[in-house]
């Protein structure tokens, strides 16, 4: 891959963060509130109890899915940090198995994958990571993965990988 390419790719990856990982970490927090007290909050910001609906047992499944899926993705992350891309793309995929939605494991294996010359994954984990935050309404987080998996496709066009 060549330096300017690769120079892109920081500078994207720096402000996807931004614009997925705030909006992702406020999605989290609202889950976990919602699943805590078997509450749901609508997007006017109305919350509804709905206790009748949920056994003790389902929330604790859920929320130790959760957790779990977040210990493989700050164990990526970790290792990413580290340098150690292969092992961390492989701790983003064992929390993407666990939760399906995990946006920000997605981004970050998008990521590592790109830089790691396999562009045309790097694109398909972008636009899945676009689609999830699409369902959240995190427009803006939307776009800027899309631009992402733009800006690599780009590449590919350029001859860069």
């Amino acid at each position: 891959m060549k330096s300017k390419t690769k120079k892109r790719l920081y500078f994207i990856f720096g402000l996807c963060s931004v614009a997925i990982v705030c909006p992702t970490i406020f999605y989290s927090v609202a889950k976990a509130q919602e699943n805590s007290g078997c509450l749901t909050v609508e997007p006017s910001g109305q919350v509804t109890i709905i206790n009748g609906l949920c056994s003790p047992s389902s929330q604790g499944q859920e929320l130790g899915t959760m957790a779990k899926a977040e210990e493989f993705f700050q164990r990526g992350r970790e290792l990413d940090r580290k340098g150690q891309s292969q092992e961390a793309i492989a701790e983003y995929t064992k929390a993407i198995q666990i939760d399906p939605n995990y946006a920000q494991a997605y981004f970050y294996r998008s990521n590592l994958l790109a830089l790691g010359g396999q562009p045309q994954k790097a694109i398909e984990d972008a636009q899945k990571a676009a689609a999830i935050l699409e369902s959240r309404e995190e427009l803006e987080g939307a776009a800027a993965m899309r631009e992402h998996a733009e800006m690599i496709r780009q590449g590919i066009e350029d001859g860069e990988w």
